[in-house]
């Protein structure tokens, strides 16, 4: 297959798990906590785009937006019910607390879809591929990548540019500065998982047509995503960007050139090569300690 196919593809596939890294590394940044229900958020947005799109008649950006609203709503809720009582817990009891989110959610969506598979039609649904000599393109990984990107872009302007996302990064450096200093630590929270939440629900929604529709349809974007933070460094928004576009286009060549019966697993290959070398991942910064 043409190599500029399969990097567009790959590109596309690994703005998807950017958009899932993000969701956990700003969590696990304000948090130090891994939010392993973060799969299932990611499959509440596809549903909820599904429900908007499909059988309530709305426009494709409709769906995305009504998404990215709803899983940041419940990704607030999420903060303030759940883990702003449990705070003070260990991580072990948080990321518990986060592996149960995730059945229950799984469970609960079988309540309406029940456990059928549906689709969700691309958003240029009669437009023709695009051919470029012998590669051919899909509008819909150029429209991935395109909001993936404007979303990333977003994202960086609300961290450097706005009095929230200062005070977001004042958080994660040091809670309990940011505290001494006035800055309310439980909207923080909250604002952070909403966020996160918000990235998940669009992630949803753009890998929707690419994907089949089930409740389970989290798990594989959840292990990508966590993968493509690992690789990156975990502690670091652009390396879960570069790791994530690193995984989707390194399964994608290898399953072009090598063998598809590999292609899930090359990527972890190479994060296993990867972090024997850097235990801490390309962006991540090696831990000190002051004695």
């Amino acid at each position: 297959m043409d190599l500029l196919t399969l990097t567009v593809a790959g590109l596309a596939n690994g703005s998807l798990y950017a958009l899932v890294a993000l969701g956990l590394v700003l969590i696990y940044k304000t948090q130090d906590l891994v939010n392993w229900a973060h799969g299932e958020i990611l499959m509440i947005g596809a549903f909820v785009g599904y429900t908007v799109f499909q059988l309530l008649g709305g426009a494709y950006w409709l769906a995305l937006f009504a998404a990215v609203v709803v899983c940041g709503v419940f990704g607030a809720l999420i903060d303030r019910i759940a883990f702003r009582r449990l705070a003070a817990e260990h991580h072990i009891t948080l990321a518990m607390v986060t592996v149960g989110l995730s059945f229950t959610l799984r469970g609960g969506a079988r309540i309406p879809f029940g456990g059928d598979i549906y689709t969700f039609p691309p958003l240029f649904k009669d437009a023709a591929p695009i051919v470029i000599g012998t590669a051919v393109i899909s509008p819909q990984s150029l429209a991935i990548i395109g909001i993936a990107i404007v979303l990333a872009l977003a994202l960086f302007v609300l961290f450097g540019a706005t009095t929230i996302g200062k005070q977001m990064r004042a958080t994660q450096q040091n809670m309990t500065g940011a505290r001494l200093v006035g800055i309310d630590i439980g909207r923080i929270h909250a604002q952070t998982w909403a966020l996160a939440c918000a990235m998940g629900g669009a992630a949803g929604v753009l890998a929707a047509p690419i994907s089949l529709l089930y409740p389970d349809m989290g798990a594989n974007f959840l292990l990508k995503g966590f993968a493509a933070a690992v690789l990156g460094g975990f502690e670091s928004v652009p390396g879960a960007i570069v790791g994530a576009l690193l995984i989707g286009v390194i399964e994608l060549l290898f399953g072009g050139y090598v063998s598809t019966a590999f292609q899930q697993v090359s990527a972890f290959c190479i994060i296993i090569i990867v972090l024997f070398v850097r235990p801490h991942g390309i962006f991540g910064h090696k831990p000190t300690h002051r004695v």
